[in-house]
């Protein structure tokens, strides 16, 4: 047998609360979601919101530039370059 005393109602209730929440925010349902990884895209590229395609692909040809591995830039910034770069063209198509 468990030595663990059960739990109180209050306490389930928000477990599953906590859950809930959870489950909303990292389903593609959340509204605000989209919102928030267009922000971080663009922070990424030192963009601001606004940000037009060709300002995009002009700031990602600096940055590539710049964090390529092959001219002794930092992989994991370009994994980051290249993925925010990704989102923001897969958005624009999208519209």
């Amino acid at each position: 047998m468990s030595s663990r005393s059960p739990k109180s109602l209050a306490s389930l209730l928000w477990d599953v609360f906590r859950v809930g929440v959870r489950t909303l925010w990292h389903s593609g349902a959340n509204p605000a979601r989209p919102l928030l990884q267009r922000q971080q895209a663009l922070s990424i590229l030192g963009l601001p919101p606004n940000a037009t395609p060709q300002q995009i692909k002009r700031r990602y040809r600096v940055l590539a530039k710049r964090y390529h591995p092959d001219r002794g830039g930092d992989q994991q910034q370009m994994q980051r370059i290249i993925a925010a770069y990704e989102f923001l063209t897969k958005e624009q198509s999208s519209r």
